[in-house]
């Protein structure tokens, strides 16, 4: 979806409203809270208030309580309903455009690096939240947290690692097809298998397929790096909700053999139709 602040930027000066990033990493999940870049809060904490407001491109604005603790500031009470709403999960990348007044402008990349569908509401509204525990969650613990106190603990660093790094491949171009995956947990722990972008399907040959006792249709490929190969298999469901990629029988060599970690990013060029042949682009995430 072409999202608002884009759209108005393509003939006019380039936007200096503040933005950052951040990956959703398993902690925001099972916490049900997101912390926000300490740098931001660094510069702009002065200007925040106790409760934000995140608005996305279809113009529907999401109540949001801030909170401090651990060293830091956190999106926190509303944050479980907006993620939940918007399908927010491990692996996908918000990008926050700061417009003052606590007032924020979200894009949700999934983890293929593709921009969401974001649900239409027939009518703009506010998602409320109850006003309450204001005392933990204060203007004036912000400002403290602005003017340098209370930040003793550590942080994590990785998300930020991984954007920055997701920013770097997205910019890599090339005339042959793109498709962008983000390295998850469960990508580069063994279980030999990885989601691929959906809009592969689309660019794959219509013969060379067999099918296995889980009906998926297979089709051999190559992954290319340099001058080496790696023989892989495509496995294509088809579901109720749609079509869905895996690469598998093959995928545990090709991330050990080039040591892919969680956060990397990998860009698969589709190079050869015929006897499908993937180059494929490794950013690696700097913690």
């Amino acid at each position: 979806m072409a999202s608002q602040w884009r759209r108005d930027n393509d003939d006019g000066p380039a936007d200096r409203s503040p933005h950052f990033f951040k990956i959703i990493l398993p902690n925001a999940v099972q916490e049900g809270k997101l912390r926000i870049l300490d740098k931001f809060v660094q510069k702009f904490g002065v200007d925040l208030s106790d409760m934000a407001f995140l608005t996305i491109p279809n113009g529907r604005k999401w109540k949001v309580k801030l909170t401090q603790h651990a060293g830091g500031v956190w999106f926190q009470n509303g944050w479980s309903e907006f993620a939940s709403s918007h399908g927010v999960a491990v692996g996908h990348l918000l990008v926050f455009k700061y417009e003052g007044n606590s007032q924020f402008h979200v894009l949700i990349f999934d983890a293929t690096a593709t921009e969401i569908d974001y649900t239409l509401d027939d009518e703009l509204q506010v998602h409320r939240i109850e006003d309450d525990e204001s005392d933990d969650s204060s203007v004036e613990i912000i400002k403290h947290f602005y003017r340098g106190e209370g930040s003793g603990s550590a942080h994590p660093k990785k998300d930020g690692g991984v954007a920055k790094n997701l920013v770097i491949a997205n910019a890599f171009k090339s005339e042959n097809p793109l498709f962008t995956v983000i390295m998850r947990p469960s990508y580069v722990n063994g279980k030999d298998r990885a989601s691929l972008p959906q809009d592969i399907i689309n660019y794959l040959p219509r013969d060379g397929f067999t099918k296995d006792y889980t009906k998926a249709s297979i089709l051999p490929v190559k992954l290319q790096i340099v001058d080496r190969l790696w023989p892989v298999k495509l496995y294509i469901y088809e579901r109720r909700g749609g079509s869905s990629c895996v690469v598998s029988a093959g995928w545990t060599a090709f991330v050990r053999e080039n040591s892919l970690q969680v956060g990397d990013v990998c860009v698969f060029e589709l190079i050869m139709r015929d006897g499908v042949l993937f180059n494929v682009h490794i950013f690696k995430c700097q913690d």
